[in-house]
C-alpha cells in the first residue's frame, strides 16, 4: 500500500493520484472483452477461369446465406468489393476510391471462387470482411489507404435555387444492409429504397438518357453520380439535407466519351443544382503485395 507522508504531502498526494489513475485505467483495460475476430470462410475454392469469357459472366456473383460464388472475378474487381463496396460488412455508395499498385495481372487474370461459411452469413459480410481475410489468406494480400488532394466536383446550389422538396421524415424504414432482406412488415413504412439509375433510349431528337432517384439524400447523389456519369469524385457542398425523389433528362454527346457534358447544363436547370470545378480529397487504396492464389 502506498503511504502519503507528512513531508511534501500536497506534492506526493497528486503523484499518487496519477499512480491510482494509471492503475485504474490497466485494470480497466484487462477487463474488457477481446476484439472480436474477422469472420472466415470456413471452404473456399480458388480457380483461374481460363476459358472465354462470356460478357454476362465477368465478375458477377451470387450469393445465398452462408455461400459465395464468383464468376470469373479480377482480382482488382475482388479487392474494390472487400474494401470499398462491402469494406465494413455493409453495402457502401462509394465508388470514386481508386485502386493503384499491384502487377498487371491482378486486371487480367481471372477466377471463379466458391466460398461456405459457417452459419449463414449475409451476402455484404461475406464479400466485404471474409473476403478480405480470403485475399490475405490465400493472395497475401497487402495494401494501404492514403488521402490526397484531387479535382473534384463540389455540388453547390445554383442562383435560382433548389428545385426540389425533401420527402416527409419516418416516411420509409431505414435498411439494414448487414442483414438478409426481411419479409414486408404490414405494421412498418416500406423501406427506404435509396435508388439510382441511368437508362438511355431514342429520342425524337436523338438518344436521351434518363437519371431517376428515389429516396436519395444529395450526400449519396454526390457519390453515385461519378460512377454514372462524371469523371471525377463529387462533395456536396449544399449543407442541405432529407431525401429526395427526382427524374433528370438530358441528351448525351455521343462524341465525347466518357463524359456526358450536357449533364452540367440538366443538373442546373432541372434540379437547381451546380458542379463546380474544385479540389479536395480523395481515397486510395496501394496494393504493397499480391501473389497468385495458392492451391486449393
Amino acid at each position: 500500500m502506498l503511504a502519503v507522508g507528512a513531508f511534501g504531502g500536497r506534492r506526493t498526494r497528486a503523484i499518487l493520484a496519477l499512480i491510482t489513475g494509471a492503475l485504474a485505467i490497466t485494470a480497466g483495460l484487462a477487463q474488457q472483452s477481446p476484439k472480436t475476430a474477422t469472420p472466415k470462410f470456413e471452404v473456399a475454392s480458388i480457380r483461374p477461369c481460363n476459358d472465354a469469357i462470356p460478357a454476362d459472366r465477368s465478375g458477377g456473383t451470387g450469393s445465398s446465406p452462408g455461400r459465395l460464388t464468383v464468376n470469373c472475378g479480377t482480382v482488382e474487381l475482388l479487392i474494390r468489393q472487400a474494401y470499398v463496396t462491402y469494406a465494413d460488412g455493409r453495402l457502401n455508395r462509394s465508388g470514386s476510391v481508386k485502386i493503384e499498385g499491384g502487377p498487371g495481372w491482378i486486371h487480367s487474370e481471372h477466377y471463379d471462387i466458391n466460398a461456405k461459411a459457417e452459419g449463414s452469413a449475409s451476402r455484404e459480410m461475406m464479400n466485404g470482411p471474409m473476403m478480405q481475410a480470403l485475399l490475405e489468406e490465400r493472395f497475401n494480400l497487402r495494401l494501404h489507404r492514403e488521402t490526397r488532394e484531387i479535382p473534384v466536383y463540389a455540388l453547390t446550389v445554383a442562383k435560382g435555387g433548389f428545385r426540389l422538396r425533401a420527402l416527409p421524415e419516418g416516411n420509409c424504414t431505414p435498411l439494414d444492409l448487414t442483414k438478409p432482406p426481411a419479409l414486408p412488415d404490414p405494421s412498418k413504412k416500406p423501406p427506404c429504397r435509396n435508388d439510382f439509375s441511368i437508362v438511355r433510349k431514342a429520342g425524337e431528337n436523338g438518344p436521351i438518357s434518363t437519371l431517376t432517384a428515389t429516396g436519395l439524400s444529395l450526400d449519396l447523389l454526390a457519390t453515385f453520380l461519378p460512377a454514372m456519369v462524371l469523371d471525377r469524385p463529387v462533395i456536396n457542398k449544399t449543407g442541405m439535407f432529407g431525401t429526395f425523389n427526382f427524374k433528370l433528362d438530358f441528351a448525351p454527346d455521343e462524341t465525347t466519351n466518357p463524359i456526358d457534358p450536357l449533364i452540367f447544363t440538366a443538373i442546373q436547370d432541372q434540379l437547381g443544382l451546380k458542379l463546380e470545378p474544385a479540389k479536395g480529397p480523395g481515397e486510395f487504396l496501394v496494393i504493397d503485395h499480391v501473389e497468385k492464389p495458392s492451391e486449393n
